[in-house]
């Protein structure tokens, strides 16, 4: 019995005959996006039907697929001690802004990271005896290429008493993660809910959680965002100073919160899942797949926001860097999964204003197949990973949601 059929019994897919993709969207519609973890998604003859059709689906179909992310969308709540979606009502908010010192303040470390190795080392040290107390246990990443229903994912699971991430507020100060919170609990910075940059009317506030560890990984791993060479980190790589300011790190936010568990969300991390399992045997990965006319629309809409908040405020390029937040906009990059002519060929689509949105489904199709490969040749990582479908956490949230918490193996009568 193969991988899939275990992961997904109730999908038996057959290749379809070559349609107008309006046919596809409006018979299979999400399932699409699923053939590959089904036996047949991302076959050369797939692939290439996402490449051509995807292309004129979009052209033709852009303003009603454009207004996906417009509508209301869902959002992770709690009632009657179940853990349920439910959408959320339009309101306008005040857009998201750094304030002016806490760019500064981030540049600052980012351009010294000798100083930033410092204050990561001196408040080590005042937390050496907590340290040693705390383990780190099965660890929880979320992963998927961006627009996919990772971050509404990481909403609801950071409800939890026991998970500890990343917030907003360490984007600041992300060196000395105890301190930083300390030191904003007596400050009113970014207390009321604002929209976030992406302009998804999802809010924030500082205590939100938020994709914040690539700062480290950028910082550690040389030509680490470098498209032109291999991005992949498999069980070979070895980087002893990342691994041991990275294990104070995660435990640091486990003291912090008082938690046990660690959550990170970082698109990166598809390329390094065997590196991360090699440094936590017992790490737990979710998944996230959506329908990719939806996806690649979104991706598409994202990337164009994105430069023209860039042309808008100069200081949003010079951040996305910092931060290591590269899917979008002028200084986005691909992820490299050891196959240079693809990204050559990526570029090349990109470049063009007729070929453009073909190359993101291109990038797309990459992406996927490269996570299936490994869940297909990688027994460990199969055993690690749940796969969830972005349409399933929405239309059926209560039964995706049991299978999450089953498979990161929390508590859910704990949640808040």
């Amino acid at each position: 019995m193969s991988l899939s059929s275990l992961v997904y019994p109730r999908y038996q897919v057959t290749p379809l005959p070559r349609r107008h993709p309006h046919h596809y969207l409006r018979l299979i519609g999400p399932r699409i996006l699923y053939w590959g973890f089904s036996g047949a998604l991302l076959s050369e003859y797939v692939a290439e039907m996402l490449r051509r059709d995807i292309k004129i689906y979009l052209h033709n179909s852009f303003n009603s697929l454009q207004s996906f992310n417009h509508k209301i969308r869902p959002k992770i709540c709690v009632k009657n001690d179940m853990i349920k979606l439910k959408k959320k009502k339009s309101r306008k908010y005040k857009e998201f802004d750094f304030p002016v010192p806490m760019y500064f303040i981030a540049k600052f470390f980012h351009e010294f990271p000798f100083l930033a190795n410092a204050v990561h080392t001196i408040e080590s040290f005042q937390l050496k005896k907590k340290l040693e107390q705390v383990d780190i246990d099965r660890p929880i990443y979320i992963i998927g290429l961006a627009r996919a229903g990772t971050t509404i994912t990481l909403e609801m699971l950071n409800q939890h008493p026991d998970v500890a991430g990343h917030r907003y507020l360490h984007m600041v100060l992300p060196y000395t993660p105890h301190w930083t919170q300390v030191i904003a609990n007596y400050t009113p910075l970014m207390t009321s809910p604002v929209e976030r940059l992406h302009k998804d009317r999802i809010t924030v506030t500082r205590d939100s959680p938020e994709a914040v560890e690539e700062i480290f990984w950028q910082k550690f791993f040389e030509n680490l965002h470098d498209e032109t060479i291999s991005n992949i980190l498999d069980v070979q790589v070895q980087n002893l100073q990342f691994e041991s300011f990275y294990r104070d790190h995660i435990k640091k936010l486990l003291i912090n919160r008082n938690a046990t568990r660690y959550l990170a969300k970082n698109n990166y991390n598809v390329a390094r899942m065997e590196y991360l399992h090699r440094l936590f045997p017992d790490v737990k990965f979710i998944i996230i797949v959506r329908n990719p006319f939806d996806h690649i629309a979104s991706l598409v809409k994202q990337d164009r926001i994105l430069k023209e908040l860039e042309y808008d405020d100069p200081r949003l390029l010079d951040w996305t860097k910092i931060i290591g937040h590269r899917e979008f906009g002028t200084a986005k990059v691909c992820i490299n999964f050891d196959n240079p002519k693809i990204i050559q060929r990526i570029r090349q689509l990109w470049n063009h204003k007729e070929t453009y949105i073909e190359g993101w489904a291109v990038y797309w199709s990459e992406t996927y197949s490269y996570i299936l490969k490994q869940l297909k040749t990688k027994t460990n990582l199969a055993k690690a990973s749940l796969v969830v479908r972005y349409e399933d956490l929405c239309e059926n949230s209560e039964i995706m949601i049991d299978r999450i918490i089953d498979h990161i193996e929390v508590d859910s009568e704990k949640f808040i």
